[in-house]
C-alpha cells in the first residue's frame, strides 16, 4: 500500500511556536490544535510543499524575508489509528523573527504562539508532538 505523502511545517519564534484550530471545515482533526500541515500534490516536492501551505494557511507575514527554512527532519512512517491509513510525514522546522500576525485561511479559526510542550494537551492533534519535539531538539 503506497503511503500518502503529507508535510509538517513548524513555525517557531524563540520560545514559541504557532499552533492554529483546526476548522470544522476541514477532513480531520477539526477542533484541534495543529502545526501547518498538508498533502504533497503530484510532481512537487516536499519542500516547496511545505513553503505553499505556510502561504495558504498562515498568510504572506509568515513568508521569506520574515521566514526562513532551518532544517528538514528525517521522513517518518505513520500509521492513523482512527482509519489505519498510511502517512509518510516530511517534518519541516522554520524560523520566524518575531511573532507576526497570522492571516488564516479556511482550514482554521484561530492562531496562537505557545510553547511547544502545549502539544501535549488533549485538544491537539496527537501524533504531532513527538515530530515537533525531534525537530526542535
Amino acid at each position: 500500500m503506497k503511503r500518502t505523502e503529507i508535510v509538517l511545517a513548524v513555525v517557531q519564534c524563540g520560545a514559541h511556536i504557532c499552533l492554529a484550530r483546526r476548522s470544522e471545515l476541514v477532513g480531520t482533526s477539526q477542533g484541534l490544535w495543529s502545526v501547518v500541515m498538508g498533502y504533497v500534490e503530484p510532481g512537487v516536492e516536499p519542500i516547496e510543499q511545505a513553503w505553499t501551505e505556510l502561504r495558504e494557511e498562515f498568510g504572506p507575514g509568515l513568508q521569506p524575508p520574515n521566514v526562513r527554512l532551518v532544517r528538514c527532519g528525517p521522513s517518518i512512517a505513520l500509521t492513523s489509528p482512527a482509519s489505519g491509513k498510511q502517512f509518510l510525514v516530511y517534518p519541516y522546522l522554520f524560523e520566524s523573527a518575531v511573532e507576526t500576525e497570522v492571516t488564516l485561511n479556511w482550514e482554521h479559526s484561530e492562531v496562537a504562539w505557545v510553547e511547544p510542550s502545549r502539544l501535549a494537551d488533549a485538544d491537539c492533534v496527537p501524533w504531532q508532538r513527538d515530530v515537533v519535539m525531534a525537530l526542535l531538539a
